[in-house]
C-alpha cells in the first residue's frame, strides 16, 4: 500500500491528463486517439478506481495501452517521491552522467579470448559525447582479433549516435553504410544514420566474423545495433529473440507522481523497409541466452580454424594447432 492518496478525483485526472499527452506527443494520432477514448471509457466504467497502489494502477494503464498500440516502449509508471517539474536533458543529466561514468559507460568487459577471438560486454549505449573515448579504448583494444563476441544480453538501449559509432568499427570506412532512419513526429522529418567515414583508433574492419548474444531482455537501441548489422548481413546474432522495443520517445511528467514514456518516433530500416517492433530481432541461430556464448565461442573456433587450414598462410601454424586442441576438449 503506499501512502499517496489515489481518490477518485486525482486519478480521473490522471488518466485525462495522460490521454491529452498521448495525443500531443504519441507517434501515430490515430492510435492516440483510440487509448485516449479508451481510458476515459475504462475511468467511466471504474475500472481504474479499484486499484490498491499508484504502481498497481500505473501497471493496468501500462497493460492497456501497450494492447492497443503494440508498442512495447509506451509505458505509465508510478512514482512515491514527487517528480521534478522539468524533465531532464539526456545528454547532460548530472545524475545520468555519474551513474553512466562509475559503470564505464555500459563497457563492462573487454578481453582477448584463447583462439584470438575478442570479447565485449556492453551493457548500454551512452552518447558518444560522453562515452567515445572508452568505446573507442575498447575496439582499438579487439581490432587485432581474428573473430568477435560482443554480448548485448542485458543492454537495453541508448544512443542510435553510439550504435552508429560503434558499428562503423565493424565496416570499412569507404563507402559509408546506411544504418538505419528514424521518423520524428514533432518535427515531421527523417533522420538517417550512416557509419563513419574516419573513427578514432583502429578498426576491427568488415571482413572478420563477429558473433552479437542476445538475450528477451536486449532492447531499443541494442536492438536497433543488432538489427541494422544483420540487415546488412555483417554479424551472426547468437540467442533469444529480442525485448520488440523499437520506436524512441522520451519521458513526460503527467503530475506530482506519475509519468510515462511515449514513443514519437519510429525507425524504418533502409534495407527491410521496417523494424523490429513489437517482433523482436530474431537470431540467426537461436539458443537459450545462457548457452549463447559458449555456442559463439565454439562456433567462431570452428569457422577460424576452417578459414586458417585453407589459406596456408604462413605463421598460422601455432594459432591453428591452439584452436583445434582447445576444440578437442
Amino acid at each position: 500500500m503506499t501512502s499517496i492518496n489515489l481518490n477518485d478525483v486525482f486519478i480521473a485526472n490522471t488518466v485525462e491528463s495522460l490521454g491529452a499527452l498521448l495525443l500531443d506527443y504519441y507517434i501515430f494520432p490515430n492510435t492516440a486517439e483510440i487509448m485516449k477514448n479508451s481510458l476515459l471509457e475504462k475511468l467511466s466504467r471504474g475500472d481504474y478506481d479499484k486499484d490498491e497502489s499508484g504502481f498497481t494502477l500505473a501497471k493496468k494503464i501500462t497493460e492497456d495501452l501497450q494492447e492497443i498500440s503494440n508498442d512495447k516502449h509506451l509505458a505509465f509508471s508510478f512514482s512515491e517521491a514527487i517528480l521534478p517539474l522539468q524533465q531532464h536533458d539526456p545528454i547532460n543529466n548530472e545524475d545520468l552522467l555519474l551513474r553512466q561514468k562509475r559503470n564505464n559507460y555500459g563497457f563492462e568487459r573487454v578481453e582477448r579470448l584463447p583462439g584470438n577471438i575478442g570479447y565485449l560486454i556492453i551493457n548500454e549505449f551512452a552518447y558518444p559525447e560522453h562515452a567515445g573515448s572508452t568505446a573507442t579504448h575498447a575496439m582499438s583494444f579487439i581490432a587485432g582479433t581474428d573473430g568477435l563476441i560482443i554480448d548485448l544480453r542485458n543492454n537495453y538501449g541508448g544512443s542510435s549516435f553510439m550504435s552508429a559509432f560503434i558499428a562503423s568499427y565493424l565496416l570499412d570506412g569507404s563507402p559509408p553504410v546506411h544504418l538505419n532512419d528514424i521518423y520524428w513526429r514533432q518535427y515531421d522529418t527523417t533522420q538517417s544514420f550512416w557509419s563513419l567515414p574516419h573513427v578514432p583508433g583502429e578498426r576491427f574492419g568488415a571482413d572478420k566474423p563477429v558473433y552479437i548474444l542476445t538475450s528477451q531482455h536486449t532492447g531499443s537501441c541494442a536492438e536497433e545495433f543488432a538489427y541494422s548489422l544483420q540487415a546488412i548481413q555483417r554479424v551472426t546474432i547468437i540467442g533469444e529473440k529480442t525485448g520488440g522495443k523499437a520506436n524512441a520517445g522520451s519521458v513526460h511528467r503527467v503530475n506530482d507522481h506519475f509519468q510515462a514514456f511515449i514513443p514519437n518516433a519510429y525507425p524504418i530500416n533502409p534495407i527491410t523497409k521496417g523494424s523490429w517492433n513489437n517482433i523482436g530481432v530474431l537470431p540467426d541461430i537461436a539458443c537459450n541466452s545462457r548457452e549463447s556464448f559458449d555456442k559463439a565461442y565454439h562456433l567462431l573456433l570452428e569457422q577460424l580454424l576452417q578459414q586458417f587450414s585453407e589459406s596456408m598462410e604462413p605463421g598460422r601454424e601455432q594459432i591453428i594447432a591452439e584452436i583445434r586442441k582447445m576444440l578437442e576438449l
